[in-house]
């Protein structure tokens, strides 16, 4: 799995071949195939993988009875998993591979941005039924909060214009949690 992730992230979905994965993690094609279908289907599996090694939301760590501490959580996996090198690597082959590819963006759509807005607005639904947030479109919500964080300063980053410094992005995660409280409450 993690050689087809690099794979995929340095070379992109058209130029990673199944022949390279197996020459590279020492793993026979045949092996490959008994645990997933289609190179498409790895190719997914590595995206979920990234997603839930990186974007840990523990129901420990957020009570809904406390969602300014939840979103800052929230939002620093949040900002920490967008701003990784791979990551933007693998948006830039997506926006690339919209005409020629449009299953593999599906693919990567439902199981990275997808799955972390389902589990966003988990928890703001979570926070509704506590009554610390007034929500009634948690769908929505989950919208409007991860998007806070995808203005100019990520679109130079997935431009390879440079990304924000620690404390610009620790800034903006403040602010924008708070704006959404205010807003929420």
């Amino acid at each position: 799995m993690s050689t087809a992730q690099r794979l995929f992230t340095r070379n992109g979905f058209e130029r990673t071949t199944i022949d390279a994965i197996s020459d590279m993690s020492g793993v026979t094609k045949m092996t490959i195939y008994s645990h997933f279908k289609s190179k498409e289907e790895l190719f997914g599996a590595t995206i979920l993988s990234r997603v839930e090694n990186e974007f840990l939301l523990t129901d420990e760590e957020l009570d809904p009875n406390k969602p300014i501490y939840g979103l800052t959580i929230i939002a620093k996996q949040f900002i920490s998993l967008i701003r990784k090198d791979e990551v933007l690597s693998a948006y830039r082959t997506m926006f690339a591979s919209t005409s020629t590819h449009p299953e593999i963006c599906n693919t990567f759509y439902q199981n990275g941005p997808m799955k972390v807005h389902r589990e966003v607005s988990e928890y703001l639904k979570k926070c509704s039924g506590t009554k610390s947030l007034n929500i009634n479109d948690f769908d929505l919500a989950a919208t409007q909060f991860l998007s806070l964080f995808q203005g100019l300063n990520h679109t130079k980053c997935l431009l390879g214009l440079g990304k924000p410094s620690k404390k610009e992005d620790d800034d903006l995660i403040l602010k924008n949690v708070e704006f959404f409280i205010k807003a929420s409450c």
